[in-house]
């Protein structure tokens, strides 16, 4: 039986304002991820910098605790990305896992063909003899960790209440997935009570269907005012067996 491993930190820990900005420009957002007692995991800070031709870099540079990992590790994940206007694809990803004394522990990187739909995924644990390279072809939209809290502006400026995708994991693996949005609530952020959409993304498991009745729900918040920010998400921070975490953005 195939083994399943799909992140449920799905709707991306990143969105940002959905104005286009020159050049150059930077823009920056700092988040904090904690378990369901309010303790500290882990802190993260990523940036958006416009490099020219609709085609964008993203950066996260993190740090703490996180499920499938030993002890504390920090991570640095730079994707570019295309942004037209009506979607976000990603172009490429390279994401670095160290441990504490700065040894890469793990090494993911995709590649993304947007004229063929297609994309080749490399996963590298070089102590624990890990290599994985797989290629895929897309008959959807396709997004990844780190697009799809972008791609979920672009969902939401559209006025879509669901739309069916292709997520790639880590694993790599990609899976079809829906992208639903579930009504508007009141939520908390730093002492404020802010009007937010909230959204979920619900995989489509085919032959492991059944597993769904058992896995919590997993939900991320966005501004009901454009630019459709990010405001938080609650839910598995990686797989099945992974801790139940709360993610806000801090100094909204």
């Amino acid at each position: 039986m195939k083994k399943l491993r799909i992140c449920l930190l799905c709707l991306s820990l990143l969105t940002w304002a959905g104005a286009l900005f020159a050049a150059g420009e930077v823009v920056n957002m700092s988040y904090v991820c904690r378990d369901l007692k309010g303790v500290e995991r882990w802190q993260a800070r990523s940036e958006i910098r416009n490099i020219g031709l609709g085609i964008y870099l993203m950066t996260e540079k993190a740090q703490g605790i996180y499920s499938s990992f030993k002890g504390r590790v920090s991570w640095v994940a730079e994707m570019k990305f295309e942004r037209t206007k009506d979607s976000i694809r990603p172009i490429s990803l390279d994401k670095r896992v160290f441990d504490v004394k700065g040894k890469i522990i793990r090494r993911e990187k995709q590649e993304f063909d947007l004229a063929g739909n297609t994309g080749i995924c490399i996963h590298e644990e070089p102590d624990r003899n890990i290599f994985r390279t797989r290629k895929f072809k897309f008959d959807k939209n396709v997004v990844t960790r780190l697009s799809l809290g972008l791609y979920a502006q672009k969902f939401l400026e559209s006025g879509k209440t669901s739309e069916k995708l292709q997520m790639v994991s880590e694993e790599p693996n990609v899976y079809n997935v829906e992208l639903k949005r579930m009504g508007k609530e009141t939520v908390g952020i730093d002492g404020r009570k802010v009007e937010a959409y909230r959204l979920c993304v619900d995989p489509e498991l085919g032959a492991f269907s059944f597993i769904k009745a058992f896995l919590p729900k997993s939900y991320s918040w966005y501004s009901v005012v454009p630019q459709y920010e990010w405001l938080g998400y609650s839910g598995l921070e990686g797989g099945i067996n992974s801790e139940k975490v709360e993610v806000f953005v801090e100094g909204l």
